[in-house]
Parts: C-alpha cells; structure tokens; sequence
C-alpha cells in the first residue's frame, strides 16, 4: 500500500476519516495512532519494531533529562552558591545523554541502510591491499521512512536539551509523533513543537478542511500519475540502458525529464500528506515553495526539500559553526587573512558536514555523496565570488535590464539543477563521467529527434499529455509566486463551483494518468530514502 495505491484512497483513508469523525475528541489522537501503525505495518510487516526501538530510546531520553532538572533544583536549606554548580553538573549530564541517545538512533540507522555501502567498501580496500581476506556483505530490509523518522526523533532530543519543548510524557503520542501516517514514508520532516499542538488536539474534521485537503490529494495525484509516472518509462530507456548509443543531446533531454520527474513524483506525494492533514486539521510544514523560480543556489535549497534544509541549518549548520574548535578557528584566521576571508573558511568547513550529511541522507552510494559535494562547492563559490559577481554585474548594469538579468539567472539555475539530478539519478560514477563525455564532447543536436526515435519508450501522445499538464503545474507555481494562492481562492468559489473543478481533475486523471495496461507501477521515489 502507498499513498497513490486504490486500497489506501477507497478504504485506508475513508475508514480513518470515520473512525477519527466519530470518536470522541479525547480518543481521536488515539484512531491516528491506531491508522498509522495498521498503515505502517502492512507496508513494512515486522520491521515496526525499530519505529517503536527509536521512541522507546527518545521517550526515555525525556523522562531522563526530566529527572536530571529535578535533581538540579536546590532545596531551601541548601545555599544558593550551589545553584551555579548544580546547573552545570546537570548541563553535562544532559549532554552527555543527548550524546548517547543520538548515537543509538545513527546506530540504528546507519547499520540498517548503510551496512552494503560499508562492507562493500571495506571489501575494496581490502582487496586492494592484498589482504586476502572477504568481508561478508551485510544487508538488511530497511524500514520504512527510518531517515525521516530518525531525523524527527534527534530534533526531538536536541529541542528538550535546548528547552525549546518540554518531554512528552505518554509513550503512545510520542509514537504517532514518530509515525504519523501521511509524514511517515516521505515527509514532510516535522518538528514535534511545531505539529504537537493540532496533532493531539482532536479538531473535527469539518466540511472546509475536507474540500480544501481533497482538492490538494487530487492535485498531488494529478503530479504523480499524470506527469511523473507517464515519464518514468522514458526516463528509464534514455539512464538505465547503454548510454554510449546516446548522443548528448539525448542524455541531456534525459536530465531534463527526470528532473521534471522527480520533482512532480515529490511535490505530488508531498501535496497527498499535506493534504491528509489538512482534513484532520493538523497542520505540517510546506516541502517546496516554487523552487524553480530561485535565482541562486542557496535560495533552490530553500524552495526544494525546505524541511530537510531547515533541519540540517538548525541541528547541523549552526551546532558546527557555533562549536569550539570552530570558534578558535575563526579567531585565528581572522587575526591572519580578515573578517571576510574567515567567515568563508569557517562557513565552508560547516557546508561541508551540511553537504556531506546531505547526500549520505539520501542514499548509501557514492552518487549520493558526489551529490552533496557538488552543491557543496557551488555554495562555496558563491561565496568565494560573491564580491566579483557584484562587480561584473555592475559593470554590465544589469539592475538596469531586469528581464535580462532573470534570464540569465534562470539558464543558470537550470543548467546547475539538471546536471544536478542527473548525478542524483546515475548510480555508476563510471557511467555518469561517460554521460558527461557524451554532453560536452557528443552533444550532436542534429542527432536529437533520431536518438529520441530510438528509444523505445518514446511516445508523442506521452510527451504531448506531459506538455500541457507540466504547463498547467507551472502556471500554478507562477501565480503562487506572484503571490496569488489559487487553492486559498477554490475555496472561496461557491460549492457547485468547487466541486465541479475538483470532478474535472479526477476526470482528467482517470482519463490520462498512466496506470492500467501499458503502464508498469511505480514506486514512491523518495519513499526509497
């Protein structure tokens, strides 16, 4: 079962619905917690354990560090001198507990998704140094939507030591916090401040939280099925096969359309958890906010994954930066090359943990690694450059031509981001630098329609279908960035009206989606992260 699946639309979700609508308010948070363990294990069976492992080990992390502040209160006999030293003590404790809880749920993580990835490289060195010696390939299934859930839960952990949030003392919410039913297989990331409050409030389902969080799964869907599955097969036949019958035109085009697809399968997917929420009136933070329409790199990272982003800034970025070897390092390379020159050194050290955690979050491979560094050294030139870019566009007074200044920033943004998700798709490193070879050295346009021909997958009604809904998608993103919400406005629109747009979307995805005969299923591509 997922999200875009006929079990989960025409029963999983209308079952729930009832179930929360008609049970007392008190108890509602309880039928969510009771969804989303159903949902979970008939995805993921057994492996159900190590959700509960992870907030077993958060949860009494909480009791833990509510009993070292109970224990750091003095009593009134006591003088107030040791206050000081009681609060010190206790800020250690705690942090060496943060320490240890954080490690076991990496732990987990890292020996359930990373343990091929690991012995398989550990093989290679071995075997490059003669050694003789074969290490057995570990793998094991990997549960579902452990990044994300791993990634709640160390939030959840660093937030009680910060004092942002007080611990959660029943065990339960603390488990539909973790594996909440529409966040769980691919996010968005949450924050238990942030979703806390609405989550166990028990807020009725009403008839505009039911029309407004329709309209968004029917959107969603209309992203995943009828754009990115009906691209999945042609994706396939220009990355997965012999690239070197390609010319680089083609592999270029193949970029292109997976980019487009990925974007479409995560937005969509994302647009059906929103959505879901927004029935129950439970509110999870957006995941993508126009991210095409960014000017610089920096400012995609904020539009594309927001919540992925917002979360290595808060629990990655910012602990790196503010850590004590950092620190005496930025006092002595100020002292030697400037402020300036400093604060790139020092901030290139911090994006590059960011960077690296980035790509390894992704995925156990090199590509996903290659990835993270290769956003990784754009940032870093842009903030290497910065003064220069400044400076030419002076000179070139390009503040004065706006429309050529944003041309030129979007031939940019969609050069970085294609080749950008072309790494993220190639697993080979080898294959990848062959496709380069084949873009830069190959490119032969005059080949492109016959290379297209070529490919079997190809077809004019896909690519015509795909056309006009990619169109209709952008045009939604353009008016959101002009300010203008055209589900805030639906809303708003008579029922007659509403709804008639809504039937007519479904319409058009049963009529074009791709399922059925012709088309294979197609998985939830970040449910695999």
């Amino acid at each position: 079962m997922s999200y875009v699946s006929p079990v989960y639309f025409v029963l999983f979700l209308p079952i729930t619905l009832l179930s929360y609508q008609l049970a007392p308010k008190k108890f509602r948070w309880g039928v969510l917690l009771f969804s989303s363990f159903v949902f979970y294990i008939l995805i993921s069976k057994w492996q159900f354990v190590f959700v509960l492992l992870t907030t077993l080990l958060i949860y009494l992390f909480g009791l833990g560090i509510s009993h070292i502040d109970s224990k750091s209160i003095p009593k009134e006999d006591e003088a107030s001198q040791n206050l000081r030293e009681l609060k010190t003590q206790a800020l250690i404790k705690k942090r060496h507990f943060l320490k240890i809880v954080i490690g076991f749920v990496l732990l987990i993580l890292i020996v359930l998704k990373y343990s091929p990835f690991i012995s398989k490289n550990v093989q290679t060195i071995v075997s490059s140094l003669s050694f003789g010696v074969e290490i057995p390939i570990m793998k094991f299934i990997v549960p579902l939507g452990i990044s994300f859930y791993s990634l709640q839960a160390i939030s959840y952990c660093v937030d009680i030591y910060r004092g942002v949030i007080q611990p959660e003392k029943n065990f339960l919410k603390l488990c539909l916090y973790l594996c909440f039913f529409p966040t769980i297989m691919q996010g968005p990331i949450t924050r238990y401040n942030d979703i806390a409050p609405s989550l166990y409030a028990g807020n009725p389902i009403t008839m505009t939280s039911l029309s407004g969080g329709l309209q968004r799964i029917i959107w969603g869907f209309f992203k995943k099925i009828v754009i990115a599955d009906r691209l999945n097969a042609l994706v396939s036949a220009i990355l997965d096969v012999n690239h070197s019958n390609f010319s680089g035109s083609v592999i270029l085009f193949g970029a292109l359309i997976y980019t487009i697809q990925l974007y479409m399968d995560f937005s969509g997917i994302v647009d059906i958890c929103i959505g879901t929420s927004d029935i129950f009136n439970i509110k999870v933070p957006e995941n993508f906010r126009q991210p095409f329409f960014a000017k610089t790199v920096t400012e995609f990272w904020k539009r594309w994954h927001m919540t992925l982003g917002a979360w290595l800034k808060d629990y990655v970025f910012y602990p790196v930066m503010l850590s004590r070897h950092i620190k005496s390092l930025t006092k002595k390379t100020r002292k030697k090359f400037g402020k300036n020159a400093s604060l790139i050194i020092t901030n290139a050290i911090a994006l590059f943990v960011v960077w690296l955690c980035n790509g390894f979050w992704h995925g156990a491979g090199w590509n996903f690694v290659l990835y993270g560094m290769y956003y990784f050294t754009l940032i870093t030139l842009a903030l290497i450059f910065e003064p220069v870019f400044i400076k030419i566009k002076d000179v070139l007074k390009l503040d004065q031509h706006p429309f050529t200044l944003r041309f030129i920033q979007t031939v940019k943004m969609s050069v970085i981001i294609i080749f950008g998700e072309l790494i993220f798709r190639v697993e080979s490193i080898q294959k990848l630098i062959m496709m380069f070879k084949n873009v830069i050295f190959k490119f032969r346009l005059s080949y492109f329609v016959n290379g297209l021909n070529s490919v079997p997958a190809f077809n004019i009604v896909d690519i015509a279908v795909v056309l006009i809904a990619v169109i209709v998608v952008f045009a939604v993103d353009m008016l959101k960035e002009k300010g203008f919400d055209p589900f805030q406005t639906v809303i708003t629109w008579p029922t007659w009206a509403r709804w008639s747009l809504t039937y007519t979307f479904i319409l058009v995805i049963v009529i074009f989606g791709a399922y059925g005969n012709g088309y294979a299923p197609v998985d939830i591509i970040y449910a695999g992260f």
